[in-house]
């Protein structure tokens, strides 16, 4: 089926693929990047919207006769497109794989990149602008908390109430414009007085003027370079303009080189603050946040010239002390404790949404756990500061921990890892989670997060409801024999019950709870639990059931699981 065609003067492009009715629209931008007189799309009036995993068929012709290619960041996408004709002619399948979002690929002619295609990839197994979304703003507001409540030692205990966002993209436009004025000050301070510093460059200059001639300026005049009039010196004819060293004051200072890198990054991400916004604010709401993007533009003349790098410099003692940029310095770092929190996640290109399930059902876990025992999380494990804010990590293998009565703890471990010296096969499931009480056997859970669910009229006449395919049931039962056993020989605990968490939303109240499935996850050892944003009721009812558990129950589930 052909979905769409470009076209300019110089290349065209053609884009087909399998016969699909999915209600998604097609979202394709094409834009020049060298001078040409037009370029044209042409979408199929019926053409879907581009999907994950999902093969595509493309052409790529020239219409001059010069070579074309086609580049994108991500060179394993293109693995199945040939060239021939000496690269006049690229043709073949293409596979985005898991990753979605919106993503350019780059059309060269003639060695010069020419033209910038720009699509969206669509998720399948979730609704794009309802669930994905949904994880997306849930993942931001949890960023946004922890960033709050980040050094000031004051937190709200849990409860079990509906989630709230602290400080989402809204949020973090407002603090923008609150801080707005205030950096407009800092600048203006920073305009009448700004840093500087002495350096030494190389400028063409008369001899006569020249009073500490280098060994540079020696080897030019012996070798007769210069430019410029031939004059007479000590004898010898020489050229009267040289290369000579010159110390001159600069505004290219790592203060200021900070300065305008932030500045900059912060209007780019309110662009795409404005964007992830788009579908669903107000004309006036965008006409406002243009508006701010304007102000900033106009504080970029306040700041003085300074070269503009990939990544900002470190920070320095001038930076922290000198008037109106020390004042600077705070509202950056005020404003990147949200953003940079904010950039991952807007970035859409270059997450997968598996690994994006994945961190989410990690989180949300830890939110759970947080609300029904009434402990914080530890702002300290998921916040590393930076020079360019805090930046939220999900560290592989370590735990977090919240406490329980009776002076236990239930502890959590991310992408815990078992190598091939403690087992015969490694083991890596996504989630652990392990209960310890004084004087019992510790018990532990495995969670494993697969973005797959199976949908086929067998399998939902089997388990009653859509749910995981049976290959990750299967993973399961090696998760729980394996695990069980080394941590029996190890200390006598015991792997419980391993679970499978798979993005499902049941359409009737209570038909995930009387299935097979369900079932299973309260009352036997290998299970599967739906899960999404706005749908974690049975998450929260399985922890409330492993968390009153006493001792009897343990024993009971452990003679059951061997």
């Amino acid at each position: 089926m052909h979905y769409f065609t470009v076209e300019t003067p110089y290349i065209r492009l053609k884009w087909e693929g399998p016969c699909v009715r999915w209600g998604v629209p097609l979202v394709v931008e094409a834009r020049l990047l060298e001078g040409c007189s037009s370029v044209t799309v042409y979408p199929a009036p019926d053409a879907p919207g581009l999907a994950e995993q999902t093969p595509y068929r493309l052409l790529l012709e020239s219409r001059d006769g010069h070579p074309v290619a086609l580049r994108h960041v991500n060179p394993a996408l293109l693995r199945g497109l040939d060239v021939l004709y000496a690269g006049r002619l690229w043709h073949g399948t293409l596979q985005f794989g898991t990753h979605v979002g919106r993503t350019d690929f780059v059309v060269w002619h003639n060695e010069r990149p020419h033209l910038c295609l720009e699509v969206e990839v669509f998720p399948t197994r979730i609704t794009y602008r309802a669930d994905y979304e949904a994880m997306l703003a849930d993942l931001e507001a949890f960023a946004s908390e922890l960033a709050l409540r980040y050094g000031s030692g004051f937190w709200k205990r849990g409860q079990p109430e509906p989630d709230r966002t602290v400080l989402g993209t809204s949020g973090w436009v407002a603090l923008l414009q609150a801080h707005l004025e205030a950096l407009a000050q800092a600048f203006a301070h920073i305009r009448r007085r700004p840093l500087t510093s002495m350096v030494r460059m190389r400028t063409w200059q008369p001899l006569e003027v020249v009073r500490y001639p280098d060994p540079m300026l020696h080897r030019s005049l012996v070798a007769r370079g210069g430019q410029g009039a031939e004059t007479q010196l000590l004898g010898y004819r020489v050229r009267r303009w040289h290369s000579v060293p010159h110390s001159t004051t600069t505004t290219d200072t790592p203060e200021n080189r900070w300065l305008t890198w932030q500045l900059i990054q912060t209007h780019h991400l309110l662009e795409q603050v404005r964007a992830h916004l788009a579908f669903r604010s107000a004309p006036a709401r965008q006409q406002a946040l243009h508006a701010l993007g304007e102000r900033l533009d106009q504080l970029r003349a306040y700041l003085p010239p300074a070269s503009i790098r990939a990544t900002p410099p470190p920070p320095t003692q001038r930076l922290f002390r000198a008037e109106g940029y020390r004042q600077a310095y705070r509202i950056f770092q005020q404003l990147r404790r949200g953003l940079s929190l904010l950039e991952g996640l807007l970035q859409f290109e270059v997450g997968q949404v598996h690994e994006l399930y994945e961190y989410w059902c990690y989180l949300t876990l830890l939110r759970q756990l947080s609300r029904q025992t009434g402990c914080p999380i530890s702002w300290q494990s998921l916040l590393k500061e930076g020079a360019t804010g805090l930046d939220l990590r999900l560290w592989r293998r370590r735990g977090l921990s919240f406490p329980l009565p009776g002076g236990g703890r239930i502890r959590v471990v991310y992408n815990p890892r078992w190598s091939a010296r403690k087992l015969l096969v490694p083991q890596q499931p996504d989630l652990l989670l392990s209960c310890y009480r004084p004087g019992r056997c510790t018990v532990h859970y495995v969670l494993d997060a697969k973005y797959r669910v199976e949908t086929s009229p067998g399998y939902v006449r089997r388990y009653g409801v859509p749910g995981p395919p049976a290959e990750a049931l299967n993973d399961l039962h090696r998760y729980r024999d394996a695990l069980s056993a080394y941590f029996m020989q190890r200390d006598g605990s015991y792997v419980a019950q391993a679970l499978v968490l798979y993005p499902y939303r049941e359409g009737e109240a209570g038909t995930f709870a009387g299935s097979r499935l369900a079932r299973a996850a309260f009352e036997e050892a290998v299970g599967a639990l739906p899960l999404l944003p706005g749908f974690t009721v049975y998450l929260e009812a399985w922890l409330e059931r492993v968390l009153r558990q006493d001792q009897g129950v343990h024993r009971t589930v452990s003679s059951g699981t061997k």
